[in-house]
């Protein structure tokens, strides 16, 4: 009697892989597609994808700063400084326009200073508005401290004595979370004095186990120096990460040569373009799938560029929408406009060009680093994003080579 064998065809375990793996790529670039254009703002009742602009975000002020000279003995210089710090300030918090002008009027200098941003206004308000002048202070031995009737005293510079210390005598100040008295942690800054200051070392000997304080702008914050301890960290009324900063830039952007009194606040009309988000979507697609056509009939550019560059594209600015949606990032439309034809440029030249795709790559990331360093207003803003977007442009490409391997490798099977 013949034995029966059956025959059982070998399973192509490579092919299935291919294929599914095309398959969840697909359905990736298809799920952030989706996501990230208009008109599908919401998929569903339980989830939302809204893009927030930051147009509805946006305020305006005009502030006027009287300036105190009677201790300036070279009032433009000091004029020319002051001007200086508060740019600082502002570009340290990222405030997207500001200008400041001084002018003369009565024997009297003042500045004005246009603001127009994002930003929480009572913060943006608190770096325009307080010189922050900042001088180290020590008891007098004829003043009540303890005075019950008057509990003002130890908060009021006239009840210390002025000591030659500064904001300048410190190389920087670390406004940090550190535990206070009663076993809370709270905000504290911490004075970085300079390596070769011994005279700061020696009025902390001398004023050791006793209270001095941080006078700024005539308000006193008394301090405990610790004996055997060389750390001077007054309390600060930050109460939230955002305040802290905001303490911390005006403790570190420079010194205000003069104080100054606000004299007047003005509303300003903001001055935006309203740009529909739909129509300019759907102007800059077109845009792309008109250069796309053009650079495969008159250019006669290789099908596999056109199709490589063109999956990298579309994953890249559907990733990057895709997450500004659903972490609700506030966003600029034109910037984000301008990003969109930034990486489209830059993605179709590193694919064209792949022997010189690092070199691009590098030189367009310390482009950007150089404008995030000293860039200020939208450009730090466009910059950030734009360091971002090279990163995601190179992965995207990477991406979409695997894909398409992928790709032609199931239908093969």
């Amino acid at each position: 009697m013949k034995k029966i064998k059956f025959k059982f065809k070998k399973i192509n375990w490579k092919g299935i892989f291919n294929y599914f793996i095309s398959v969840v790529i697909s359905a990736l670039i298809l799920a952030l597609v989706l996501i990230s254009l208009p008109l599908t703002e919401k998929v569903s009742s339980s989830a939302s994808y809204d893009l927030v602009n930051k147009n509805n975000m946006y305020w305006a002020k005009e502030y006027t700063l009287e300036l105190d000279i009677s201790q300036s003995s070279d009032i433009q210089k000091d004029i020319t400084q002051l001007k200086s710090v508060l740019q600082k300030r502002l570009k340290q918090f990222d405030v997207e326009q500001s200008s400041i002008t001084s002018y003369k009027e009565n024997d009297k200098y003042y500045l004005k200073v246009n603001v127009q941003t994002s930003k929480e206004q009572e913060l943006v308000e608190q770096l325009v508005k307080t010189p922050f002048i900042v001088t180290i202070v020590t008891r007098k031995d004829d003043v009540n401290y303890e005075d019950t009737e008057n509990p003002l005293i130890p908060y009021l510079e006239e009840n210390y004595d002025k000591t030659e210390f500064t904001r300048k005598d410190f190389r920087n100040v670390y406004v940090t979370k550190l535990k206070n008295t009663s076993g809370e942690y709270s905000y504290f800054a911490i004075f970085k004095a300079w390596p070769w200051s011994s005279k700061w070392n020696e009025f902390l000997k001398k004023y050791s186990g006793q209270i001095v304080g941080v006078s700024i702008d005539g308000f006193v914050t008394p301090v405990q120096i610790i004996e055997g301890d060389k750390t001077f960290a007054p309390s600060t009324s930050a109460t939230d990460e955002k305040y802290a900063k905001v303490i911390s830039i005006l403790y570190n952007s420079g010194v205000a040569p003069m104080s100054y009194v606000v004299t007047n606040e003005e509303e300003k009309p903001l001055d935006i373009a309203e740009i529909d988000y739909v129509k300019l979507t759907e102007g800059i697609l077109i845009a792309i799938l008109f250069i796309y056509v053009y650079l495969l009939v008159v250019e006669k550019t290789r099908k596999s560029i056109i199709l490589k560059s063109g999956i990298a594209t579309v994953l890249t600015i559907s990733s990057w929408i895709a997450y500004l949606k659903l972490s609700a990032t506030p966003v600029d439309i034109f910037i984000l406009a301008l990003e969109v034809i930034v990486v489209a440029a830059i993605i179709r030249m590193i694919t064209e060009n792949t022997e010189s795709r690092v070199h691009i790559t590098l030189l367009l990331t310390f482009m950007s680093v150089l404008c995030i360093l000293f860039g200020f207003g939208y450009v730090k803003i466009f910059a950030n994003d734009l360091l971002i977007l090279i990163i995601l442009s190179n992965l995207s490409l990477l991406i979409s080579t695997y894909y398409i391997s992928k790709v032609r490798k199931s239908l093969k099977v």
